[in-house]
């Protein structure tokens, strides 16, 4: 099996290595690292002058931007075992051909799990079909309309309203009129587009959980938003940032510097 790595920590490709020796050993099957790209220009290029390989195993922040770049420049037919160590690019990885998402740092049951599952879906990704093949062409477009109705349902599955209990009564609030989530201890109130504030009857982890990630980002521990609550964009010390909110915020609202990268991705919607 030919296995191309896209990754820009050397740790993480030295990692994925030594799983590859073993699953070479504990199944005689031979494994053959064709490449190690660690940026999506390098990656590109390798899909613009060589045969897809077998597998791609591919991290999904690189050394100059998001690996679904690459998707957006040319087409990648070969199956992707999508590996990182943020869980809110889920829906965005199964919208290429990625058949599994592994999250740092992985076992190797997980990464063996993984190679079992490529096992199963051999007859979709083994190879492409040509315009003479109609059956087979049928079947992999019956497949993949199959993960597209899976993909949209799962989007219809995001949480569009808040049921509040207010005293004795009970408001709806919907979503798209929030603009932030704020977590104080165990309290967690959410301010609407009016300024209006309400108490929500969840924690902001269980909020997160239940939103779109397209729609709302957690910059810290503390604060889920929308795009369209910030005001501004500043530069902070130590190459953090600092947000400005509306409806205004009283505090700081900081982006952590390790969450400054996947913020600006989101922000230019990747």
């Amino acid at each position: 099996m030919n296995i191309l790595i896209v990754e820009d920590e050397q740790e993480a490709v030295e990692r994925l290595k030594m799983f590859l020796s073993r699953i070479e050993a504990e199944k005689s099957s031979p494994m053959s690292v064709v490449g190690v790209l660690n940026s999506v220009k390098e990656a590109i290029a390798y899909f613009s002058a060589n045969a897809a390989p077998d597998l791609v195993l591919m991290d999904i922040h690189l050394s100059d931007g998001l690996s679904f770049e690459i998707f957006r420049h040319i087409e990648v037919n070969a199956p992707i075992i999508f590996t990182t160590a943020y869980n809110e690019y889920a829906l965005h990885a199964f919208n290429v051909h990625s058949i599994a998402y592994l999250l740092k740092p992985f076992s190797y049951a997980e990464f063996e799990a993984a190679f079992a599952k490529l096992e199963r879906h051999k007859t979709l990704f083994s190879s492409f079909p040509t315009a003479h093949d109609t059956h087979h062409s049928r079947t992999v477009q019956e497949l993949m309309r199959e993960i597209g109705s899976s993909i949209t349902e799962q989007k219809k599955r995001f949480k569009t309203r808040f049921l509040l209990h207010i005293g004795d009564t009970m408001t709806i609030v919907p979503t798209r009129d929030i603009h932030y989530f704020y977590a104080e201890g165990k309290i967690v109130s959410m301010t609407l587009e009016n300024g209006r504030k309400y108490i929500a009857e969840e924690t902001l982890e269980e909020i997160e959980s239940v939103l779109n990630p397209e729609e709302f980002f957690r910059i810290s521990r503390k604060i889920l938003l929308r795009a369209e609550s910030i005001a501004g964009v500043e530069p902070y010390f130590n190459g953090r940032l600092a947000l400005k909110l509306l409806p205004s915020f009283q505090g700081e609202v900081i982006v952590s510097r390790e969450r400054v990268k996947d913020f600006r991705a989101w922000l230019e919607g990747a």
